[in-house]
């Protein structure tokens, strides 16, 4: 049977076709890192991955030639990925028709008790994630018209949506509480969910299979989900005991265009000087704050970099924001782990960026990292130790599987129907 995998982000879409415990393709749509095309399409074919196989690419399917076959892709071409992936899959013969797909899995990112786990998507689900549709923008919407297009195009194929947040069901009570009246916290249910949930239990699952030293999973771990959307999460025995994301993704350490933390009292302010409420206030926060608002230039990394370098002195506050915010995150979940064995860096920039990598490490001495900087410049996109012999704790790049665990919850909540 084959199985059709969606993951729609803030700032990319990924498609898999996997058939059981092989992932037979992958394709990744995102911005186009140079200016010869607005969107690029990185497609990637095999048959060979399999459980507790790690791959050597971004949850994309081991291949000899270890290279995508790359092309640029319109503005409509994006805005219609569900068609344009399934007839780049018909047209390459992972499938031979739509009708092959006998099940879909998608990501879902979503507050509430009810998107703490997986599930059909039926018309009860449908209703529940319109309530929250307001509530993070930048994800719930595109997954609201996936879905949507998915039916349409799928009828009478079973949907599961795969919780972004059931990682984190085990943080404890006082982490995962605000200070707020109590009957009003249980009536809305208003807590930190967290995210990247998906991210955080791929890189954990596959350390589980691996033999290597580095391989294991120690007692006390930080991971660093640092893509368009950034996240810090602290595991404790195996078990997420804190994240920094809240009751919606919004939350935390600075992002691409998200404020992340901000006092209440500047928003209510904010909200008055610029007469933004409800929505159009939800959307200030979520897309046009974080890199792109301190620098008024891009929400791109990459970009940033180019501008500081040639002198921009609001590209380089935006960075020095972005790098000290995450320090001061692994800094206080390393009092709330009670040490560190070993951090990781994963997503686009966590995995790409070893500029980035360098500067988040280099106040983080006296938590003994130690960054072996030769090592880290030559890990970009590839599974790596970066941190020096004498490190007390471990460094390591690693790339995020989140459509093969999107892809297994998939299966596993299909097999008992």
């Amino acid at each position: 049977m084959k199985y059709l995998i969606v993951n729609r982000g803030s700032a990319s879409e990924k498609y898999a076709v996997d058939e059981g415990e092989k992932c037979l393709a992958f394709l990744h749509l995102e911005k186009a890192e140079n200016e010869k095309c607005d969107f690029v399409s990185s497609l990637y074919i095999s048959g060979q991955e399999t459980a507790g196989q790690p791959s050597p690419l971004n949850g994309r399917p081991n291949r000899s030639e270890d290279s995508p076959a790359i092309s640029c892709i319109t503005k409509k071409e994006y805005e219609n990925s569900l068609n344009y992936a399934l007839n780049l899959f018909i047209e390459k013969k992972i499938i031979a028709n739509k009708e092959e797909i006998t099940g879909i899995g998608i990501r879902v990112v979503a507050p509430g008790k009810y998107f703490q786990g997986d599930k059909i998507i039926d018309k009860v689900y449908l209703k529940e994630i319109k309530k929250v549709l307001a509530e993070a923008p930048l994800h719930i919407l595109p997954t609201y018209e996936a879905i949507k297009d998915l039916k349409k195009t799928f009828k009478n194929i079973p949907i599961v949506g795969v919780s972004d947040s059931d990682f984190h069901k085990t943080i404890p009570d006082q982490a995962k509480y605000y200070g707020l009246p109590w009957a009003e916290t249980q009536k809305y249910q208003i807590e930190r969910y967290g995210y990247h949930g998906i991210s955080v239990e791929s890189i954990l699952n596959k350390m589980k299979a691996e033999k290597t030293e580095e391989g294991q999973i120690p007692k006390k771990l930080i991971i660093c989900h640092i893509g368009s959307g950034a996240s810090v999460t602290a595991v404790k025995d195996g078990q997420s005991i804190e994240n920094s994301m809240g009751f919606t993704p919004l939350e935390g350490v600075m992002m691409a265009t998200r404020a992340g933390n901000i006092d209440p009292g500047a928003l209510a302010y904010l909200s008055e000087r610029l007469g933004l409420k409800g929505k159009k206030l939800k959307e200030y926060l979520n897309k046009k704050c974080g890199l792109l608002g301190v620098s008024e230039q891009s929400s791109d990394v990459r970009d940033l970099l180019k501008l500081e370098r040639e002198g921009n002195t609001q590209a380089k506050l935006a960075l020095d924001m972005y790098v000290y915010h995450l320090q001061k995150q692994i800094g206080s979940y390393y009092v709330v782990l009670g040490g560190l064995d070993m951090i990781i860096f994963t997503a686009t920039v966590g995995e790409r960026s070893f500029i980035m990598r360098e500067r988040i490490c280099a106040d983080l001495e006296m938590l003994g990292l130690k960054l072996d900087k030769e090592k880290n410049n030559q890990s970009e996109g590839i599974n790596a130790l970066i941190s020096t012999s004498d490190s007390q704790v471990k460094i390591l790049v690693r790339k995020t599987d989140e459509m093969r665990q999107i892809a297994r919850d998939t299966i596993k909540i299909l097999s008992v129907l």
